[in-house]
């Protein structure tokens, strides 16, 4: 048996014990988080009181768990949703959705900066625990 059979093999038993996940880390990663932007993005997590609605990887509260939302969601989504929320309300049927799922209680328009934005994304990233960090 060749090494590529014997890995797609490998990749198959994994799969059907549920450890897709230890499979997948071998696979590039989707976000390499810059560890000083996460730095700011914490910063900007407590001063923009983010803290007040989200947690990251400790449950829902008035807005969702951002634990993975960086390997879940479209990146260029998250940064459009971060700077204009009031926008992608009206216009974004899976912003419709994540309104209704989160009681009606529409994300805050924050007015970020486009820095500002990346760094949140780099920090619930790290933070998230799933994403490479150079």
């Amino acid at each position: 048996m060749t090494q590529r059979s014997w890995q797609s093999l490998l990749l198959a038993g994994l799969l059907v014990v549920g450890l897709a996940p230890l499979a997948a880390q071998g696979a590039p990663c989707r976000l390499l988080v810059d560890t000083a932007l996460a730095k700011r993005g914490e910063a900007l997590f407590s001063s923009r009181a983010c803290v007040g609605c989200h947690s990251i990887g400790k449950g829902k509260r008035v807005g969702p768990d951002l634990a993975g939302v960086t390997a879940t969601r479209d990146l260029d989504w998250l940064r459009r949703w971060l700077k204009n929320p009031t926008a992608m309300l009206a216009t974004d049927s899976l912003a419709k959705a994540l309104l209704k799922q989160n009681n009606n209680v529409p994300m805050p328009m924050l007015r970020l900066a486009d820095d500002e934005v990346e760094a949140l994304i780099h920090y619930i990233a790290r933070e998230s625990g799933k994403a490479c960090v150079r």
